[in-house]
């Protein structure tokens, strides 16, 4: 069998539970929208969207202001775009008005975070529009090595008088850097090192409730990356389902849900009623 180009994201789901890795990659089987996915493609949107402005042509006395009023009115208008999809999870007005107030205050959580940057390129001498374009990074770069078979979308990579970092946004409610994280942020200083020709100095996640955590780039994080895509590509060669055992954890189900498996994984559907 041909080898599958991995992401972060198989390759967290494989590490949690193999057998959910073969229902979703190799066997396809459809999952159901959340709160949390549909939210964070809103929220995602809107923060990539923002730095397509043109701030030139906004008057400098109101300036901030101004890309508040903006802010706002394209998280509101992404948000309406996704009622549907969001009607469609049966959560309740209550719920989704909780929702969208919490994620409101994200997006005005980073908002405010880089005024603060902008505020302190300001203070040594630069301009609103050049401390902006400073700070401005290239969104949504997708990287892809076809020596390690992964690929992976970044949301921000910022270069900043020669530092590269690049930035995860998160609206999970936490604000480590689980071992799921670690693995995602290393596989994107691979994927920019195998592009590059360079590390880049940070890899971090903006925990957009919280605040920005950071880990510096060296090699040990570099080799995990590699040996992890090493691994994903021996455990997946196969597509018999034995090879793919059930890994039982609380994330099997929970308080508020289950798994999009569960139930073919609990005996209760077969794979033909998810087809």
């Amino acid at each position: 069998m041909a080898q599958r180009t991995q992401s972060p994201s198989s390759i967290n789901t494989y590490k949690q539970c193999p057998r959910k890795y073969y229902y979703h990659y190799i066997k396809k089987l459809p999952t159901q929208g959340s709160i949390h996915l549909i939210r964070g493609n809103i929220v995602h949107t809107v923060l990539e969207n923002f730095f397509k402005l043109d701030i030139a042509s906004i008057t400098h006395e109101h300036i901030e202001f101004e890309l508040n009023v903006l802010l706002q009115s394209m998280f509101k208008d992404e948000w309406n775009k996704k009622l549907s999809k969001l009607y469609d999870l049966h959560l309740g007005q209550p719920k989704l008005d909780f929702y969208f107030k919490e994620s409101q205050e994200m997006v005005n959580n980073w908002f405010e975070s880089l005024l603060s940057r902008i505020r302190l390129k300001q203070n040594d001498h630069m301009t609103f529009q050049d401390a902006f374009n400073l700070l401005k990074p290239l969104t949504e770069v997708r990287f892809v090595s076809e020596k390690h078979k992964v690929q992976g979308f970044i949301d921000a990579v910022h270069d900043i008088n020669g530092e590269i970092s690049l930035m995860d946004y998160k609206t999970s409610k936490r604000d480590k850097i689980s071992d799921e994280y670690r693995l995602q942020l290393a596989i994107y200083a691979l994927l920019y090192f195998e592009k590059h020709g360079k590390h880049p100095d940070l890899v971090g996640i903006d925990f957009l409730k919280h605040g920005t955590k950071y880990l510096k780039v060296d090699q040990d994080l570099i080799q995990h990356a590699i040996d992890e895509c090493a691994l994903i590509q021996e455990n997946t060669k196969s597509e018999d389902i034995r090879e793919y055992p059930l890994k039982t954890s609380p994330l099997c189900k929970w308080s508020t849900g289950q798994c999009d498996f569960y139930d073919i994984c609990f005996g209760q559907k077969k794979i033909d009623d998810f087809k």
